[in-house]
């Protein structure tokens, strides 16, 4: 567990808020950190959590040394509690059953710390019974209890549970801070510069891009968009391309079209003569080609659909079935 602020890359304006939140005795008993993957939002809340809970936290920060501080070191502290979703389920979920075991364990006073802290993460994935349960808690927390949710998707939480917490957002990564962090990891500079300009401001979509799942998907996504401006889609691709997705999971789908949304942001800039930096700096040659060959309109048609379409993944869907209705819709787009 990251109990210390210095460890973390970025995001210095939201660790110096949260800092003199808790040098000035003002943290609010609900707090929402939301933002893309990736970015470290996780590892701020473990932070923030170390500060509330350390004895002798110091400029707003954890001590490291004192009792609280290395019982978290440890994994052991009695006053910290983590709620994460179930992955034992076609779609990773927080059920009620995981808010109400929280509930009684933040029941009992503090043993370690004057206070509890509870870090619920990905938040957007509880279901409707286990948020309306959470809110009851966080209407009334008691001034010894802390929560902090962190999330990828504010919209999917409850409006209720929204208004009652402190809002932190967190921006993407820069692509430098990126690249850093995949160095420390033992990737070559060069390498490592390259994903960092695939990765949209999240280091865990480098990383994901660097294994060979990762580079097939975003060459998956290059051959589907050139088959879309060389209008080679009928229907027998249809078909094909509902059958190669149908072993992909939701994570690997919606990487999928994390790419191809790349790809279209890249002609969209292309196309408008911006100096805006592309995604993909390395295949600017590839997809300089593309340019012009789809009007602009339905660039941006067919970029408001792909993200629909991932959007549609955070609920229950048959994933061949969606991407074959994906491709029809894209194939009607192009056909206008």
């Amino acid at each position: 567990m990251n109990i210390f602020w210095n460890s973390i890359t970025g995001h210095q304006r939201n660790i110096e808020r949260l800092k003199i939140l808790c040098r000035e005795d003002r943290v609010p008993h609900s707090m929402l950190f939301c933002g893309i993957d990736g970015v470290g939002k996780r590892l701020v809340a473990e932070a923030m959590a170390a500060a509330i809970l350390c004895h002798n936290h110091v400029d707003g920060t954890a001590c490291g040394r004192c009792p609280s501080c290395q019982a978290l070191l440890a994994g052991t502290h009695p006053d910290f509690f983590q709620v994460v979703p179930d992955e034992n389920t076609s779609s990773p979920i927080i059920k009620i059953e995981a808010i109400r075991q929280m509930q009684d364990k933040i029941a009992r006073l503090p043993i370690l710390s004057r206070q509890r802290v509870v870090i619920i993460d990905d938040s957007q994935t509880m279901n409707e019974a286990a948020s309306n349960c959470l809110l009851k808690t966080i209407e009334e927390p008691g001034e010894q209890i802390y929560f902090i949710l962190v999330t990828n998707s504010v919209m999917a939480l409850l409006d209720t549970i929204i208004s009652r917490c402190m809002r932190e957002e967190f921006a993407g990564l820069r692509s430098e801070e990126i690249t850093s962090l995949l160095v420390k990891r033992g990737l070559s500079s060069e390498r490592a510069n390259y994903l960092a300009g695939f990765a949209d401001g999240s280091v865990r979509q480098a990383i994901l891009l660097n294994d060979e799942e990762g580079m097939s998907l975003q060459q998956s996504a290059m051959r589907f968009f050139s088959a879309c401006v060389d209008k080679r889609l009928d229907m027998e691709m249809v078909w094909q391309e509902g059958k190669n997705f149908d072993g992909m999971d939701k994570s690997q789908l919606s990487q999928w079209f994390s790419f191809l949304i790349m790809v279209l942001r890249d002609e969209l800039v292309l196309y408008s003569g911006s100096p805006i930096r592309l995604y993909n700096q390395q295949d600017i040659a590839k997809i300089s080609q593309f340019t012009g060959r789809i009007s602009q309109s339905k660039l941006t048609a067919f970029l408001k659909l792909a993200r629909e379409y991932q959007g549609r993944l955070r609920y229950r869907v048959a994933c061949r079935l969606m991407m074959e209705s994906f491709v029809i819709k894209v194939k009607d787009l192009l056909e206008e």
